[in-house]
Parts: structure tokens; C-alpha cells; sequence
């Protein structure tokens, strides 16, 4: 007794060495690096123009305005703002402000944005009450692309499985 292939042996063969859960992978490592790339150009571009995610920031106190010598809010010596990076894991990627990094004065600068991002009441020790309103960097422009990002993805997902 024999064996006998029918069809076309050699279209499953394509399509198997074609390995569609790679080419899935691959797209979606790609998207994720698009998206990582993308969130942190807008988000620095944010603060440069003062208003993340179409959100302007709470303007200075003129104390601070005459202090720093600017009306610029996040961006007095560059470090938050060049501290805004990404990382791509395996699966998915880190957007903001790694741990460890820190300023000239070894301030570790996931503090400072913190406290940018959600503001803070500092009571210094001779009594007086600093207030700083929140400035948030990262929740608007993300909250501003989740909808393209999602896109992104899914253009990434459909081109991955097409001709499967």
C-alpha cells in the first residue's frame, strides 16, 4: 500500500516557510518602536512648546520666572527634558524617565518629573509652603496619541497577515 499527495503541495509549503508568527512578531516589535519614537518626539516637543498633549502648563510664579530668568516651565538646564527616553523590552517598550538618570547635582530625575508631572507641597524647615501646581509631560501627549498608536498597531497587524 502506497501513499498518494494530492493538491498543491507546493502553495503549503510557501506558506509554511513563510512563518506568519514571525512576520506577526517582527511587525509588532516594529510598531512598538515606531510608537516608542513617536510618543517621545511629542512629548518632548510638548514641553518645548509648553502645552503636552495640547494641554498648556500652569503658568510660573513671577518669583520663579525672575529666579530662573524664564517663563519656561520643565526646561531650565535641558535635563528633564533630554532625560525623556525609551526602551524597547521584549514584548513591549518604556516610555519616560528611566530611573538612575540624574542632574549635574545627582538628583535622580524620575523625582523631579514626578513632581512635574503631578505637582507637590514642600514645607521647608523654616515653615514656609511651596505649592507646585502639576505640569504634566507624559499623561496628556499619550492620552493625545493612544488612538494613533493603537493604529499603529494594528496596521502593522493586518500587513503582517496579509497573504497568509
Amino acid at each position: 500500500m502506497s501513499v498518494k499527495r494530492f493538491g498543491d503541495w507546493d502553495k503549503v509549503k510557501a506558506r509554511l516557510e513563510n512563518n506568519p508568527g514571525a512576520r506577526l512578531a517582527k511587525a509588532i516589535r516594529q510598531a512598538t518602536i515606531q510608537n516608542a519614537l513617536l510618543l517621545v518626539r511629542e512629548i518632548k516637543r510638548g514641553i518645548v512648546s509648553q502645552a503636552p498633549g495640547g494641554v498648556p502648563f500652569a503658568p510660573l510664579a513671577e518669583s520663579t520666572i525672575e529666579r530662573k530668568g524664564s517663563s519656561k516651565a520643565l526646561i531650565d538646564t535641558g535635563f528633564l527634558l533630554n532625560s525623556v527616553t525609551q526602551r524597547i523590552l521584549s514584548d513591549h517598550a518604556f516610555v519616560g524617565l528611566l530611573r538612575g538618570t540624574v542632574n549635574k547635582d545627582g538628583e535622580d530625575m524620575v523625582n523631579i518629573g514626578a513632581i512635574m508631572e503631578y505637582g507637590a507641597t514642600i514645607t521647608m524647615p523654616n515653615g514656609t509652603t511651596i505649592v507646585l501646581p502639576p505640569r504634566p509631560f507624559l499623561h496628556p501627549t499619550m492620552e493625545k496619541y493612544r488612538d494613533q498608536v493603537a493604529d499603529n498597531y494594528r496596521k502593522a497587524i493586518r500587513a503582517a497577515l496579509r497573504n497568509v
